[in-house]
């Protein structure tokens, strides 16, 4: 039986935008979400834990090119508080306000049910804070000003 999921894309050069996706013939969304992201998903557990659950292609966290260059992701305080480490070079703790890393390709986000540890509509307050995020013309152009930043400079703004 056929479902749908409603989720958040956060698609390289645009707004972040909601999207229905159907399920395949057994039920399950994972097609349908490797298919936003364009190939196998790795979670991004760093960005808003589980409230909504993040997702981008399992080579998104690693790099890729210029033009795959989605968002910047700078550490919040909790981030700082938990002694997070800055994934550009895996040994300098970062600060609040300090670049943590470039996520590259589309990015999606998901509600998550604790209860089951499944995929659950995207609700309205987790959309608004995909928004703040990652809405907004400073936020589209950061993955790419930045890498292009680390490439002139060798080293991060902050």
């Amino acid at each position: 039986m056929k479902r749908t999921l409603d989720v958040m894309v956060v698609p390289v050069g645009r707004e972040p935008e909601l999207k229905t996706l159907e399920s395949d013939e057994n039920g399950s969304f994972l097609k349908a979400l490797q298919g936003c992201v364009g190939g196998l998903i790795e979670p991004l557990p760093w960005l808003f834990g589980d409230a909504p659950a993040g997702y981008c292609n399992e080579e998104g966290a690693l790099g890729a090119t210029f033009l795959d260059a989605n968002r910047a992701v700078y550490a919040d305080k909790a981030m700082e508080d938990a002694g997070f480490l800055s994934q550009l070079d895996f040994r300098t703790p970062v600060r609040e306000g300090d670049l943590y890393a470039i996520v590259f390709g589309d990015m999606v986000f998901t509600g998550f049910d604790p209860d089951t540890g499944g995929s659950r509509d995207i609700s309205p307050e987790e959309c608004e804070r995909v928004r703040e995020r990652f809405g907004g013309a400073e936020s589209i152009d950061s993955g790419a000003s930045e890498l292009l930043f680390l490439a002139r400079s060798g080293r991060p703004r902050r």
